[in-house]
């Protein structure tokens, strides 16, 4: 592998080693850089169609001036399926622009298919340009849809595929359309998945398509969890290590019986189950089954270095009385959760306590069966708190969730009050909220904090309550536009468009 600076990029440009080559990007440095430190692994990507057969001989990716430490440790090629196509490793340098990465031999690429140009960001740092993919790109031989650049959180390089606002993380190829490319055999498929680390029974249900493409409305307990890779959670080995992990712990594979608490940061819970062995009767709002915050004397922030992640897993309160667990969220405090199944609790995703470090993003989550009891106050999900003074780049989002509220002492769907604290940006984006109370609530209490920069964007509503969205006190949504009613016949489930509130 060799690494070399080659210039800055925005518009196809040939490549001066082959002239029938082309980059996606070019030469000149991107517009509108920012740059993001989430504090966990990630890996960034591009998503591109060749309308014509050819070869890869070179990847590539943009590092920034003002942040010249931040190397990807490896750059990969992948088929659509999730297959790599090729790797190869980053060595660290203090080179800045467009850093070529040559593979060993050629791979080829068919017409019409797509694949996935990444690089692997172990420390978490990377630049980014949002709303570049907001709209289709093309060059003479490529074509980039609309949301284009794609992620995926882990310790480990795997498939990126999320999603976020048409945000384009500047990797990219050097494609050599077959009438100059020399013939070449495809690599082998290299493996990509890590091992968990307690090997999992016999899978007791047949696997499934995961969630990933899929929008709010599309989610089941079919497609969502464990049930996608054929796992339940009576299937999966009893969790042996301690309820509070240590940084860098990773927990794959496993049955987890009791509340997690995950305040020491940098720490993955993946394709697991959590059950609470009891619950509790307090109504604080502290109450949680999985949480990272610490309380001190005023307040319960999440103050890890680094933050957390759940994804692909399954919190089931459902075995104990609702009088324990109607006072519980599943996950308080913040971090990253995607395509996980929640259900059995009285509330789900609480986004507050979040700290002034780290993201609080959900994604492609299922939030259902909730339950009440007494006086209770529930929500499928909720953000109360999000400041970005010390971190101006931190993202808050509800992406592509279905929250169920149908029973209890509903507040709302999606509960968004700026209670006590200020909430300075939050994204609602291709969710289906369901069930009673209000779908969507938006509240800026008289007293206490205020909210800004709120979004709501293609999310689909299905009332059984108070209606499909209300806004009290405060500016209101910054951005509201194309949510609609459900309608399980209409196309993209579009029923009728629903106001603002």
């Amino acid at each position: 592998m060799t690494a070399t600076t080659i210039g800055t990029g925005l518009a196809a440009v040939p490549d001066r080693a082959q002239a029938a080559s082309s980059t996606t990007f070019g030469t000149t440095a991107p517009g509108r850089l920012e740059h993001v430190d989430e504090g966990i692994p990630v890996e960034l990507g591009m998503r591109f169609t060749p309308s014509t057969d050819g070869t890869v001989s070179t990847l590539r990716f943009y590092k920034a001036r003002s942040h010249p430490r931040t190397t990807p440790s490896s750059v990969s090629l992948w088929n659509s399926s999730g297959t790599r196509l090729a790797r190869v490793a980053v060595s660290r340098t203090s080179a800045t622009g467009w850093i070529d990465v040559k593979l060993d031999s050629r791979v080829k690429l068919s017409a019409g298919k797509d694949y996935v140009v990444s690089a692997f960001a172990g420390s978490g740092s990377y630049s980014t340009t949002r709303k570049y993919f907001s709209q289709t790109r093309t060059t003479p031989t490529l074509t980039m849809q609309r949301n284009a650049g794609v992620y995926t959180n882990g310790r480990s390089s795997s498939f990126p595929r999320s999603t976020y606002g048409g945000s384009n993380y500047w990797v990219d190829t050097v494609f050599s359309p077959s009438s100059t490319a020399p013939d070449t055999t495809s690599p082998t498929p290299t493996a990509t998945s890590p091992a968990p680390t307690t090997t999992p029974t016999t899978p007791a249900t047949t696997p499934t398509t995961p969630a990933t493409g899929l929008m709010g409305w599309q989610l089941n307990a079919r497609n969502v969890g464990l049930a996608p890779f054929g796992l339940s959670c009576s299937s999966l080995p009893q969790y042996t290590g301690s309820l509070t992990p240590a940084a860098g712990t990773r927990i794959s594979g496993v049955r987890v019986e009791g509340n997690l608490d995950l305040r020491n940061g940098d720490i993955v819970v993946e394709r697991s189950c959590i059950r609470p062995r009891s619950g509790s009767s307090a109504s604080s709002g502290t109450a949680a089954i999985v949480s990272n915050f610490v309380c001190g004397r005023d307040s319960c922030p999440v103050i890890s270095a680094k933050s957390i992640v759940i994804r692909d897993s399954e919190i089931d309160a459902s075995g104990l009385p609702a009088s324990q667990i109607a006072a519980a969220c599943a996950f308080r405090g913040a971090g990253t959760l995607q395509r996980n199944y929640l259900h059995g609790m009285g509330s789900g995703i609480c986004f507050y306590g979040t700290g002034m470090k780290h993201d609080a993003i959900a994604e492609q989550n299922y939030v259902t069966d909730l339950r009440s009891y007494g006086e209770s106050h529930n929500e499928a999900a909720t953000l109360r708190d999000f400041m970005r003074d010390e971190n101006p780049d931190r993202v808050a989002r509800f992406t592509r969730n279905r929250f169920d509220i149908a029973d209890g002492n509903v507040t709302a769907g999606l509960f968004i009050q700026s209670t006590g604290e200020d909430i300075d940006t939050v994204l609602v984006d291709g969710n289906l909220i369901e069930g009673g109370g209000y779908n969507l609530f938006l509240n800026q209490p008289s007293s206490g904090g205020t909210y800004r920069d709120a979004r709501a964007i293609n999310n689909r509503f299905l009332s059984t309550g108070w209606g499909p969205s209300t806004v009290q006190g405060g500016p209101g949504w910054a951005e509201w536009r194309d949510n609609y009613r459900y309608s399980a016949t209409a196309a993209d489930a579009r029923g009728a468009a629903v106001a603002a509130g």
